[in-house]
């Protein structure tokens, strides 16, 4: 055991700069010098030795004393009747046993006033003495100690970590320490879980958070000393705010299109290309057109990427991507674009033929591949549109109703490309199929210079022996096939006519047996229509018309004449008999002779008679 005990001894003179007391039998060893910062901890290791024949001892007691330049004070002991100074109650204490030759202590949240000279005196029952010419000078600096702040040295976006915070000089011992975490990455200044020398925080890194600062404050409470370390964090992130620049060197902005949208260039144009997103490392950027990996340049910018389109061809069209590949994840963009050739003029879908009054959806595409998106504008115009008013139709579909005057008239489809200020049209002549309209039937007569207008159901006289001709015309596409009847029989058809739309029927020297109705009929695939005239030939001044001629219907005017007639004298007879038939049963004295009788009102014993009565009144007559 005493060997072991002096190994201490024979060691320490190596590393600390110590000194054995010229007194061989009272020997300590102890580091001159400490230094310890403000508000930390520091041990103080101490090995000693007094006469042999005094160690059969029960007890051994230590003490440390502060020495200034006036006084002395107990700072520490293990003798329990001694009492230590009241600064250094509860900060002292011994880590070695003075009863094994140690007299190490250690020394808790150290203090401006620790500052000093510390000798070690020792005690027995036959020993007191001190070790004056071998003392610890202990010197209190101010806190410059840093927290350490332990960090994964890069954050993964997303992913929770948990960050510690430490104080290495800190002791463990005593009224903890109080820690405040505070950076823009956090919501707001907060405090973390805790233990007496260190603190942890759950943290969760975004995509923002990189670049900037977390910072850890340590407050020490006895004596109030606060001190604080600061790191920068480094996030890494996959790629994100991806977006893609159109610009054109020699005309108009640039543009900035949507992901997967499409977009119109006109043959042989140059443009470039410009892809920019943000990601922690850099990610590796390409371009491709299709399947096919393009050669782009480089930007200062590690997330910017150039891609240059020079005399585009119609080869060109096609759906160019930019590709960013990272560790945490890979991210696309891309545009389609469509090389439109203006040699080619818009397609104008519309039936062959037209019904008139039944609506359609006149289609104007743009030729080629550039039909999808809304890259153009368009103007339909014509004289069947006039209607519409003179503002411009921009749509690709037209709901139109055609009319009868439509028929032969042009429309046209034009299509602007606003961005080149470049336009394109077609022109299509319009075919509206439409049912016989205006019909009308004239004569030509020799007596007169021009033709007469009929109206329809007209009548027309003319002489015994004249000649006419009727002529009946119709307004119909395509044209409709005109009939000439009379009597049931067809007399003329249109059929082998070249002038569709007329046709004339002569009547050479009428007689009377050519009276009566001739009807122009119109045949088409959308009705039928006819109109008539009434020919009366003359053999004298007055026309008799034969019932032949006229049908039924004089049978029935004398029907109905008949009818009216007699309903008439009935209600004359029943009016005669209610007149006679109430004066008749009505007494004389009754009769008021001053006032006449109303014919109109019903007596009130009318249907039924006293018979009584009335023979007393034929006797008293």
């Amino acid at each position: 055991m005493d060997l072991f005990l002096l190994l201490p001894l024979l060691l320490m003179p190596l590393l600390w700069r110590g000194a054995i007391s010229q007194d061989k039998e009272h020997q300590i060893l102890v580091k001159e010098t400490v230094i310890v910062q403000e508000g930390l901890c520091v041990s103080i290791p101490c090995s000693f030795l007094y006469p042999k024949q005094n160690k059969n001892n029960r007890k051994v007691y230590g003490y440390w004393y502060h020495i200034s330049f006036w006084k002395s004070s107990l700072a520490l002991t293990n003798d329990p009747q001694e009492s230590v100074n009241s600064w250094a109650q509860g900060r002292f204490h011994f880590t070695g046993d003075p009863g094994m030759n140690s007299c190490s202590f250690h020394i808790t949240k150290a203090q401006k006033n620790d500052y000093g000279s510390y000798e070690f005196w020792v005690k027995t029952e036959n020993v007191n003495y001190g070790y004056r010419k071998k003392r610890v000078s202990l010197q209190v600096n101010d806190l410059t100690q840093k927290p350490e702040i332990h960090i994964p040295e890069s954050l993964e976006s997303g992913h929770q970590v948990n960050l510690t915070c430490t104080v290495p000089g800190a002791c463990r011992e005593g009224t903890p320490i109080t820690f405040l975490w505070s950076g823009i990455a956090l919501s707001s200044y907060r405090f973390a879980s805790q233990d007496l020398h260190s603190s942890e925080l759950l943290f969760t890194p975004q995509p923002q958070d990189h670049g900037t600062s977390l910072t850890c404050q340590v407050t020490f409470k006895e004596p109030s000393v606060t001190t604080k370390t600061t790191v920068q964090l480094r996030v890494s992130y996959p790629p994100q705010n991806m977006k893609m620049i159109i610009s054109w060197p020699d005309r108009r902005g640039p543009v900035y299109p949507e992901n997967a949208s499409s977009l119109v260039v006109l043959e042989g144009e140059s443009l470039s290309l410009v892809c920019e997103m943000n990601s922690k490392p850099p990610a590796t950027l390409s371009w491709a057109h299709g399947n096919q990996i393009l050669n782009s340049t480089q930007a200062s910018d590690p997330g910017v990427l150039y891609l240059k389109l020079s005399n585009l061809g119609i080869k060109a069209s096609g759906e160019y991507t930019c590709q960013a590949r990272h560790p945490l994840g890979h991210q696309n963009y891309s545009v389609r674009l469509c090389v439109q050739t203006l040699t080619q003029k818009p397609e104008v879908h519309i039936p062959e033929i037209l019904e008139s009054g039944s609506p359609v959806i006149l289609y104007c595409l743009v030729p080629g591949d550039c039909r999808k998106g809304k890259h153009f504008t368009y103007l339909w115009t014509g004289t069947a549109l006039a209607s519409r008013g003179s503002g411009p139709l921009n749509t690709s579909k037209l709901l139109f109703i055609p009319q009868p005057q439509d028929d032969g008239t042009n429309i046209t489809c034009q299509v602007t490309f606003p961005k080149a200020k470049v336009s394109t049209e077609t022109t299509v002549q319009l075919r509206v199929t439409y049912p016989p309209q205006n019909m009308n039937i004239s004569v030509f007569q020799a007596n007169r210079t021009g033709p007469e207008l009929l109206g329809n159901t007209s009548s027309l006289q003319v002489l015994e022996g004249e000649s006419l001709t009727l002529v009946c015309t119709t307004e119909s596409n395509p044209p409709a096939t005109l009939l000439w009847t009379y009597r049931h029989q067809v007399l003329q058809s249109s059929e082998a006519s070249l002038d569709p739309g007329v046709l004339y029927l002569k009547l050479s020297k009428l007689r009377p047996k050519d009276r009566g109705e001739y009807t122009c009929q119109a045949q088409h695939p959308r009705g039928f229509y006819q109109h008539s005239v009434r020919l009366c030939v003359q053999t004298c001044a007055c026309c008799p018309v034969s019932e032949e001629e006229n049908g039924f219907w004089p049978l029935i005017i004398t029907l109905l004449r008949g009818a009216l007639m007699g309903a008439g004298f009935l209600l004359t007879y029943g009016l005669t008999w209610f007149y006679y038939t109430y004066r008749v049963n009505q007494p004389q004295d009754t009769v008021d002779k001053s006032e006449p009788m109303n014919l109109y009102s019903v007596p009130m014993s009318y249907g039924t008679q006293d018979k009584s009565k009335t023979q007393t009144w034929e006797k008293s007559q």
